[in-house]
């Protein structure tokens, strides 16, 4: 049995025992870590990276080689203001390296606060990854290449991508990224559609009148808007339609579907390297019962039909399988590729506005006719991710911890 004295003695000796350290800062570990290894410090700042309204830490550091005025490629550190850190490193584009990195704040073209890292290789290859961040890493929201035969741009903000191809012979990019406009030619747009991870879809994908333009007299007389959702291990498309004269399908058969108003989805099926297309026609009838078949049917003849949802009168809802929509390989995509392959596909939506005797308007993700060839983009995030991941085949970046080294990091 305890006595008072007892009691007394436990207080003291719990009232003695010291707290628990708190983990020492970003700012305090680096320059501890620095000054110890006798880093060159090239870029240090502040910036919100992950939207929490608190200022995560950025650090850009080298080393002196033993060859004189030669330094080691530099290392891109973030520091969370919730306690993760990530360094980014160059090498992942062959001969190239990363440059140190700047921010970009809020602007009429750009809603987030950004960190632009620049990369380059001798080849004359360029290259421009725009950055948030979450407790996982780093989150990819646009990105620039260029090198001598093409500029690609990919908006995952606007959701826009943009390919410029050009003669190598000629037309040089000059620093900034110019084109000589005799060899340019036109830029290939589409949408680079956005599935988010988390429970909010993505705003509206850019569509455009692909077909029918003389007959389309505006986003009144006829509209889709395309939002997607990550579910697991499915996507899910939302998909508006606006249009003024409603022509529903008369029947489930292919014949009654084409004639009336309906949704299409194109996608590639790869299969050991080589593709085909795959169709996806969706209405709904009179009574309002949603129907759906396979225009292009997938390779596997015993492929069911997606789940297919009308949740108001203007509004579907298709359930995909990543599986069955998924792009090629990251062993079959170009190692300059910025874009997470195994997170990207190609697919395209679009709305056909009928009047009963076949199609007046096709509204699309692309600007071009849909016709298997030719398709819009597809970004499916992480779950819980508003954007996806920043492939490691890129800029080969990894988790830090307290006790790691600013030497282990350099490549």
């Amino acid at each position: 049995m305890l006595t008072l004295h007892g009691f007394s003695l436990l207080g003291l000796l719990v009232t003695a025992t010291p707290a628990a350290s708190a983990p020492q800062s970003f700012g305090a570990w680096f320059d501890a870590r620095a000054k110890a290894e006798k880093a060159f410090v090239r870029e240090r700042f502040q910036v919100d990276l992950d939207g929490d309204d608190r200022d995560d830490d950025v650090a850009c550091y080298v080393f002196e080689t033993p060859k004189e005025w030669v330094t080691t490629a530099p290392v891109i550190l973030v520091g969370l203001a919730t306690g993760e850190r990530f360094a980014l490193r160059g090498q992942g584009l062959g001969p190239g390296f990363a440059e140190c990195p700047r921010a970009l704040l809020p602007s009429t073209m750009n809603p987030l606060k950004i960190l632009l890292i620049e990369m380059s290789a001798p080849t004359g290859f360029r290259a421009e990854a725009f950055l948030r961040f979450d407790k996982k890493g780093p989150l990819l929201t646009s990105s620039r290449t260029l090198d001598q035969r093409h500029i690609r741009i990919v908006d995952l903000v606007r959701q826009e991508a943009e390919l410029i191809s050009f003669e190598a012979s000629n037309a040089t990019p000059t620093d900034g990224g110019d084109i000589d406009s005799g060899q340019e030619s036109p830029p290939v747009r589409s949408s680079a559609m956005l599935a988010s991870g988390t429970k909010v879809p993505a705003p509206p994908a850019p569509v455009w009148p692909s077909w029918g333009q003389k007959d389309w007299a505006g986003f009144s007389d006829a509209n889709l808007k395309v939002q997607w959702l990550r579910k697991g291990d499915g996507v899910t498309l939302i998909a508006t339609l606006q249009d003024d004269h409603p022509v529903p399908a008369t029947d489930t058969r292919v014949k009654a579907i084409l004639a009336a108003d309906h949704l299409e989805l194109w996608w590639r099926e790869w299969n050991a390297g080589s593709a085909r297309p795959v169709r996806l026609g969706v209405a709904r009838t009179a009574d309002g019962k949603p129907v759906a078949t396979w225009l292009q049917p997938p390779d596997r003849k015993d492929t069911p039909l997606p789940p297919v949802r009308w949740t108001a009168p203007d509004r579907m809802e298709v359930d995909l399988p990543i599986s069955w929509i998924r792009g090629r390989t990251p062993a079959e995509t170009l190692p300059s590729d910025l874009e997470p392959p195994s997170e990207r596909t190609e697919l395209t939506v679009a709305f056909s506005d009928n009047d009963g005797r076949g199609p007046e308007t096709l509204l699309s993700t692309t600007p071009k006719r849909p016709d298997g060839e030719t398709f819009s983009f597809l970004f499916i995030a992480e779950p819980d991710c508003p954007f996806p991941r920043l492939s490691k085949r890129v800029l080969q970046w990894v988790p830090v911890s307290q006790g790691t080294t600013l030497r282990e990091l350099v490549w």
